[in-house]
């Protein structure tokens, strides 16, 4: 991996762009809302705003950690398996029980570090880090563990790194879209 300081590449620079602005939005889309409601509203199921941020957290270490072990050379499905809609509900629940009971500002402050260590890690991947594979937990060869998985039974550093910020903005669409179910209803 390189070093922080370093020259960024268009690829991180692309990389780091896309990540700022998914935060963006994500606050963004709270503008205005007080923290007794982003802790007790219901967006989606019976997750609120910080269940829902809490729960982007935790999946960006996740990537992180399968990232560390990739470029490390190993298959982080290897190591743990979350397959089929059970276990990533199951995975889901057990964080969200986790953070349930931390206030707005500790979530925030969660979400804060994990950007900040998102922003660590991209800035010290080197060109090729992004293009290293290994067999992810969700991935069906995770049960099968084959000596030499198929690219198609692997994501690629790059891949997980961009989970980062697609995960916010898919989580950011549906806070978006209570909202404007919110003022409908509010009329």
């Amino acid at each position: 991996m390189g070093k922080m300081g370093q020259t960024k590449t268009a690829q991180q620079s692309r990389l780091l762009k896309r990540l700022a602005n998914a935060k963006d939005r994500f606050f963004n889309s709270i503008v205005g809302l007080d923290p007794a409601t982003l802790c007790t509203e219901h967006v989606i199921g019976d997750w609120t705003v910080k269940d829902i941020l809490g729960h982007i957290v935790s999946w960006d270490c996740e990537f992180r950690a399968d990232i560390k072990m990739i470029l490390n050379g190993k298959h982080p499905g290897y190591e743990r398996h979350i397959s089929g809609d059970d276990d990533f509900n199951q995975w889901n629940q057990h964080w969200i029980a986790r953070k349930r009971n931390w206030t707005w500002q500790h979530i925030e402050a969660d979400f804060d570090q994990d950007y900040q260590e998102a922003v660590q890690l991209i800035m010290c991947l080197e060109p090729q880090d992004f293009r290293k594979r290994g067999v992810t937990p969700w991935k069906h060869a995770a049960v099968e563990k084959p000596a030499m998985p198929a690219a198609a039974d692997t994501d690629s550093v790059e891949t997980l790194v961009t989970f980062h910020w697609r995960h916010i903005n898919q989580h950011t669409r549906m806070i978006e879209k209570w909202r404007r179910r919110r003022a409908r209803e509010h009329k």
